[in-house]
């Protein structure tokens, strides 16, 4: 067996704006949300050809919160509501961590290791595209939150 090793890391960067205003408008927050997703593969040459050896993934949510919020059970309310939802929008990050993490991982052997990064790259950056467009697509359809019942309080 000859010992050949690629290795190509990517990372995807996407600002979540947390709308906790409760409106479709995106009116002034009061909290971001950064994800960032990455990835790294190495491989191994065989005689069947460059396979996955070790794929490691990352997921990385920062939540940026007022200093202050104010002292009323209302609003108290509304900060557990805000991250409850942020919960439902991490699940779903983790399941688009584990989507990209078994889609490296099953990729068909390649003549060279170049040939498994440059694969990698391409299998990579369309599972980057289905996580974008499924964390925008949850957020949306809830209305940033509304839906669920996180509406800013009077």
């Amino acid at each position: 067996m000859l010992s050949a090793s690629a290795h190509a890391e990517m990372t995807l960067k996407a600002r979540q704006t947390v709308d906790v205003y409760g409106s479709s408008a995106l009116q002034p927050s009061l909290a971001d949300v950064d994800y960032r997703l990455s990835w790294q593969l190495s491989g191994q040459q065989h005689d069947s050809g460059c396979l996955p050896a070790q794929v490691l993934v990352s997921l990385t949510a920062t939540v940026t919160e007022p200093l202050e919020w104010p002292q009323t059970p209302e609003w108290q309310n509304y900060r557990l509501a805000l991250t409850g939802y942020e919960r439902l929008v991490r699940e779903r990050a983790l399941l688009a961590a584990e989507w990209l993490e078994r889609s490296l991982f099953e990729i068909a052997p390649q003549p060279s290791c170049e040939q498994l990064q440059r694969v990698a790259d391409n299998v990579g950056y369309h599972q980057l595209d289905i996580a974008q467009t499924l964390l925008r697509d949850f957020q949306q359809q809830n209305d940033y939150g509304r839906h669920l019942g996180l509406i800013r309080p009077q």
